[in-house]
């Protein structure tokens, strides 16, 4: 991966995960338009990065975000830009969704606001049991509308716009009955994730690329042409390498070399 230096984010890859870590903690990890820009840019190189299988987001700090950081979304000047990275205007939530890979959010600390964009995207969410969320937007005459078509994605929407509009805190254990939170552990060294990063390793990556992509293309699709497409799709992925190496390995009943090809 190309060598960038970072102001608000770090970033390392190992054994085939690529780990994003929110590092803004004096600032509640409150994002700025460069700290946007900078997770947007190191998320398309995973994308990018055959090696990189599992994308793993995690943040410094007892908060896990604030949201974004009304001051430098007010005052350009009040960032701290980045001299390797071209700002763009772009919504968090839609640099998260841009991924074609698993993601793993882990969640140590509160989330607030926009902080919610990060999480509501990934695929997997696993959260402290102290952990306590709120979309207060609406008690400061805003309102989240970025987070609610996120939530559009997991809830009805009186259950969407019922978070939005109270904007009181609720706690992980309410987030995992909604179905916003995958599970709960105690630290990212937690067993369960390190079983469900094995587990997402083993898979064939093109395969699951072609299934993010496919998930998202089905939905711009009318019903009518959805099958037709996934069975092209299909058979494409049918004479890619890595599905022949797949019936190979368990024809010879040994674990298959994956080339992402």
């Amino acid at each position: 991966m190309n060598s960038v230096s970072y102001h608000f984010i770090r970033t390392h890859i190992t054994d085939h995960v690529f780990y994003l870590t929110l590092a803004r903690p004096g600032k509640r990890n409150a994002f700025t338009p460069t700290m946007v820009n900078e997770i947007r840019h190191a998320l398309q190189e995973a994308n990018t990065d055959t090696a990189v299988r599992v994308v793993v987001i995690k943040a410094e700090g007892p908060v896990f975000c604030a949201g974004m950081d009304l001051k430098a979304f007010e005052n350009p000047e009040a960032d701290t830009l980045n001299p390797d990275i071209t700002n763009t205007d772009i919504s968090l939530g839609a640099v998260i969704a841009e991924l074609n890979k698993p993601s793993v959010c882990i969640i140590e600390g509160d989330v607030y606001a926009g902080g919610f964009l990060i999480f509501l995207e990934c695929t997997y969410v696993f959260a402290k049991q102290s952990v306590r969320f709120a979309l207060p937007e609406v008690r400061i005459g805003i309102f989240p509308f970025q987070v609610l078509a996120s939530l559009l994605k997991h809830l009805p929407d009186a259950k969407a716009m019922d978070l939005c509009i109270r904007g009181t805190s609720f706690t992980a254990s309410q987030a995992h009955e909604l179905g916003l939170v995958t599970d709960f552990v105690e630290n990212e060294d937690d067993h369960k994730i390190k079983m469900l990063i094995a587990d997402l390793i083993m898979g064939a990556p093109l395969a699951i690329r072609k299934g993010f992509e496919a998930l998202k293309q089905i939905k711009e699709l009318a019903a009518t042409d959805r099958y037709a497409y996934l069975l092209k799709v299909l058979h494409e992925l049918k004479d890619s390498e890595d599905a022949k190496e797949g019936l190979a390995a368990q024809r010879d009943k040994r674990p298959p070399e994956w080339k992402n090809r």
